[in-house]
């Protein structure tokens, strides 16, 4: 789904999770995970697109500041389980923010910060990965949704981790991954203005881009640190997140079906 077909006029970079071919002719099902955005700006016309896919689970990845600060606007709220994948006590407050940005201004990169960001997540959130990886394990939680604030980060690295424990090639993965600039592209002028002007217009566009979009190696660099020290992505969530070997074949037995020998133009 590109994001010129996205049926949201407010839900930023919402598109599937499947759709792609893995390894061994088999491809990940349509219509089974979404990816998005927050859902606290739907209008009145998304809230109702929003009920025809028939979402059954809504992972909300953010924290709980994020939550109370934007909570979303859905039909059926009850569907929504919460599954942190960076923690508040990590969350810089905006006052922290303001002074980090007003006194390095000009010199101050949010490289790092992203890419701390995704070490965290691989090494810290690992209850969060195996809360994740059991809903996916069940058929009555489909259509399930992935969701943080921009559908970039938090969901990027988790819709990886379901790639790829499906089977499909990292390099397929990779170009899915950076499909969110072009995702995110409504949310960014909003969110550069508020970065700027925090900063007390110290900081340049410029330096604000690495914030904004993706980069192949925030998600490239956890990646192969994964593989080096655990062999695969399968590996890596049986024995680092303690997830049972028997949830995952549950999980592709539900999401996989044949490829009938088509090669999916995105795992090129």
């Amino acid at each position: 789904m590109n994001q010129s077909n996205n049926p949201f006029s407010k839900l930023a970079n919402f598109r599937e999770v499947g759709g792609l071919h893995t390894t061994d002719e088999m491809m990940i099902r349509e219509g089974m995970i979404y990816r998005s955005a927050d859902l606290s700006r739907l209008t009145k016309q998304d809230i109702e697109t929003f009920s025809t896919l028939g979402v059954q689970t809504v992972c909300d990845l953010r924290t709980a500041s994020e939550r109370k600060s934007h909570p979303p606007k859905i039909k059926e709220p009850d569907k929504i389980v919460h599954i942190p994948m960076h923690p508040d006590s990590k969350m810089p407050s905006k006052w922290t923010m303001f002074r980090m940005l007003v006194a390095e201004g000009k010199s101050f990169t949010f490289t790092p910060i992203m890419k701390d960001l995704y070490q965290s997540m691989l090494t810290e959130r690992k209850e969060e990965i195996q809360q994740l990886f059991t809903l996916l394990s069940d058929k009555n939680n489909y259509p399930l949704m992935l969701h943080c604030t921009s559908g970039k980060d938090r969901t990027g690295f988790l819709s990886a981790l379901i790639q790829l424990a499906a089977g499909v090639p990292v390099s397929a993965v990779l170009s899915e991954y950076m499909r969110s600039n072009e995702g995110v592209k409504m949310l960014v002028r909003r969110q550069q203005r508020f970065v700027r002007l925090m900063s007390l217009y110290r900081v340049s566009k410029k330096q604000i881009q690495p914030l904004l979009g993706v980069q192949q190696d925030y998600l490239e660099d956890v990646l192969n640190e994964m593989m080096e020290t655990y062999g695969s992505a399968q590996r890596y969530l049986i024995e680092a997140c303690d997830i049972p070997e028997a949830q995952l074949k549950e999980m592709k037995n539900i999401l996989l079906t044949p490829s009938a020998g088509i090669r999916s133009q995105k795992a090129e």
